[in-house]
């Protein structure tokens, strides 16, 4: 009879087993070495349970049965990894479905180890498996590398190397040598800005032996001047770490625990990217390593003593403009805006970008919808855009392309994203600061903690006059807002870091608002409270809510009658969509809504198949939805369907091919489809389809030969051929064959 101890033994024979093959496949197979170094971490944890509790069946105090078919388990495990160096480098289909399949084992031994931990385990040998412990679905991988380039600044991986660099050779080995020397735990590398700072710590961290030294344990944050040191810690076991739920209480807390994280990972070295402030530090980072900004200040203050920088640093920390301490900076800049005095709008759209926070990237889609309704452009966003291009090619904001492939049809930068330089943000802010107060077109507002302006709190009787009004919170703001009489507003913006964010009561007042965008940029999404106040706005038309955690109460949205445009972007949806509409339907004259980057969004409302009026629906980037409403056919205004992304979706309805209107259809990287159903011919106004990604699919219903306006298919080499078939049958029908970049990159990160 075997007893329970020898169930133990080989259960721990065979998790070595496993570790050693791991380790072999490492070494040589580069194709999945990331999810193999992840799987290699999980199982390095859970060797302390051993030696800790000498038995695991002491700890885990787990049946026989469970035991034993767990340890058919690993054996299964080990066979997987050894077939890691089998699977084609070409065969992307193949690769995905081994990924999955190893991504699945590594949560299986999350699992089985950390149910019992969290009872039975010290809390340091809980912290110590939580922290490595992989997210158990591979769609979080796609997402993370799919995510639209702008996101937030949450991540701590090294960004991406320009493709061509000189000149960095030398100055690369010496960082090295002086990083490499134990003697030096800090390393400073300072410069005025525009000679290459940021670049060269960029290629130290690709650096093939900086990798072999320090592996998976290379952090790079990036810090602005209201981030604390809780908040990068957090980004640090959040994003890279992968421990959810973790929250300090103040800095000296997330030290700690940093401290500990840090003496529980042994002798693993770790290298972590960041800026220490000194003096002149701080007045580079003041000067926002603008060389312009940094020539102008610096002989400025050549000479003088060092009680005129510290007097000049502590006025600009107390919020004053770093252009009122020089008017040459000032003019020097200003030129550049100037010269758009033909172009009224531009200026004004260039003004309008100090409405979000500094340091992060801004969705392109967000800037349009403000510029639409403030400045009565088309709502298509053709002329609009050109706004986006104007201020980019004159180098007044920086334009990120995120999809090279972005079609007229679906919207020329909607997927695209803008970014600024600090002092040039500075300048945007400092422009529209110079009326008086109750006479500002727009009125930018940053509160840090709770410093609400003097201005605001001594308001009484006399409102201001701005059209535009932003307010930045940051993470330690309490919520308690002070009245605000603003009754010609039609654009809100409000940025928050808080994990909790109640809105404004004075926003029930904004009679005249048409353009609401509420985005956290904390590291958890934040969670929304008092939105029953915005039922009362009659007149707003769009409505954007980013990175926040929806509750039901988002019932509220459905009771905005003239809303035309509803985004909800990397929102934390839970089921208050679902409930919600139970109640109340969707805003009956809605024409575009969009759904991207909710993780958590498993099922679409049906209430939106009574959108009649709706021209355009995006779900995109949400990774657990796994079906569309069956009634979706009766959209019988829908122009454009965009479904890239979600990888779970299995299948479209039937009812599809009552969309006569629909010109375009994007189902790309949508993995699990495997059939297009007979109905999709009867999209006679189909003119653009794009299935790039669609591995899954293995052939295409006969009916596609009715499509007698489709003009482009855009899709990848495999699925090319299927439509090479028909093409005699489409005599206008282009079949462009991109590359798949985004499974590509996935699969360079798993391998």
């Amino acid at each position: 009879m075997v007893t329970k101890s020898a169930y133990d033994m080989a259960l721990e024979t065979r998790l070595m087993e496993l570790l050693e093959a791991v380790a072999s496949e490492i070494k040589t197979t580069p194709k999945f070495r990331t999810l193999l170094k992840r799987l290699h971490k999980t199982l390095r944890n859970i060797q302390p349970i051993l030696y800790v509790s000498g038995r695991l069946s002491r700890v885990l105090d787990r049946p026989e049965n469970e035991t034993k078919v767990f340890i058919l388990h690993l054996e299964d495990g080990k066979q997987l990894v050894l077939k890691c160096s089998m699977i084609k480098c070409w065969n992307v289909y193949h690769k995905f479905v081994h990924a999955s399949k190893l991504i699945h084992l590594d949560r299986e031994l999350s699992w089985f180890f950390q149910v019992e931990l969290r009872d039975n385990m010290s809390t340091s040998m809980r912290t110590l498996t939580e922290i490595y412990a992989l997210g158990d679905k591979m769609d979080d991988i796609l997402s993370a590398v799919t995510e639209r380039a702008g996101g937030f600044s949450s991540s701590c991986s090294v960004p991406g190397l320009p493709d061509f660099i000189v000149g960095f050779d030398f100055h690369l080995q010496e960082v090295k040598r002086l990083l490499l020397n134990d003697a030096n735990q800090v390393l400073t590398v300072s410069a005025p800005g525009g000679c290459g700072k940021t670049t060269l710590a960029k290629m130290l961290c690709h650096d093939n032996e900086i990798k072999g030294i320090f592996g998976d344990y290379i952090f790079y944050v990036t810090v602005s001047r209201t981030t604390s040191l809780k908040t990068i810690v957090q980004k640090i076991f959040t994003h890279h770490l992968h421990v959810n739920n973790c929250e300090f209480q103040t800095d000296e807390d997330a030290k700690n625990q940093l401290e500990n994280m840090m003496s529980q990972m042994g002798s693993e070295k770790i290298l972590l990217i960041s800026v220490p402030d000194d003096l002149i530090i701080k007045m580079v980072k003041s000067c926002k390593g603008f060389p312009l900004a940094l020539t102008v200040i610096g002989a400025s203050l050549r000479g003088q003593g060092e009680l005129k920088w510290r007097a000049t640093l502590k006025k600009w920390s107390e919020g004053q403009s770093i252009f009122h301490s020089n008017n040459q900076l000032l003019l020097s800049l200003q030129s550049s805006v100037d010269e758009l005095e033909y172009l009224p709008i531009a200026r004004d759209c260039f003004l309008d970008l100090g409405s979000f926070p500094e340091d992060e990237k801004i969705a392109a889609s967000a800037i349009l919808d403000l510029w639409v309704e403030l400045y009565d452009l088309d709502t298509e966003g053709m002329y609009t855009s050109e706004y986006i291009l104007e201020l980019s090619s004159r180098n007044l904001l920086n334009l990120i392309v995120a999809r090279k492939d972005a079609s007229e049809l679906e919207g020329y930068c909607d997927d695209h994203y803008v970014m600024q330089h600090d002092l040039l943000r500075d300048l945007a802010i400092h422009l529209s600061s110079q009326e008086p107060i109750p006479q500002r077109k727009r009125m930018l507002i940053e509160i840090h903690a709770n410093d609400i302006p003097s201005w605001w709190i001594e308001q009484t009787q006399q409102p201001i006059s701005a059209r535009l009004l932003s307010v930045t919170t940051d993470e330690t703001f309490s919520t308690d807002w002070n009245d605000l009489k603003a009754p010609k507003v039609e654009v809100l913006v409000l940025n928050t870091r808080g994990k909790n964010y109640t809105l404004p009561h004075f926003i029930r007042k904004l009679k005249k608002l048409k353009v609401l965008n509420i985005t956290g940029y904390g590291v958890y999404p934040s969670e929304l409270h008092q939105l029953p106040l915005i039922s009362s706005l009659s007149n707003l038309k769009r409505m954007r809510l980013e990175h926040v955690s929806l509750s039901p109460s988002v019932q509220s949205i459905c009771e905005l009658k003239n809303l035309e445009k509803l985004s909800f972007i990397m929102c934390e949806t839970g089921n208050a969509l679902e409930i919600s509409t139970v109640y109340s339907p969707m805003p009956p004259n809605l024409r575009e809504f969009e759904l991207d980057g909710c993780y958590d969004l498993k099922q679409v409302p049906a209430s939106i198949c009574d959108l009649v009026h709706l021209k355009k629906l995006s779900i995109t980037n949400c990774h657990e939805l796994d079906a569309l409403p069956k009634g979706l056919g009766s959209l019988s205004n829908l122009e454009i369907l965009r479904l890239h992304s979600c990888t779970r979706l299995a299948k479209l309805p039937e009812s599809i091919g009552n969309l006569h209107n629909l010109v375009f259809l994007d189902i790309s990287d949508c993995l699990s489809i495997n059939s297009l159903p007979d109905q999709i011919g009867e999209l006679n106004g189909l003119k653009m389809l794009k299935m790039s990604g669609c591995h899954g699919l293995e052939e295409l219903p006969a009916s596609v030969t009715n499509l007698s306006l489709l003009e482009d298919v855009i899709c990848d080499e495999e699925t090319s051929h299927l439509w090479r078939y028909y093409e005699n049958d489409l005599c206008d029908l282009k079949i462009n064959v991109v590359e798949d970049d985004r499974l590509a990159n996935f699969m360079k990160i798993v391998g």
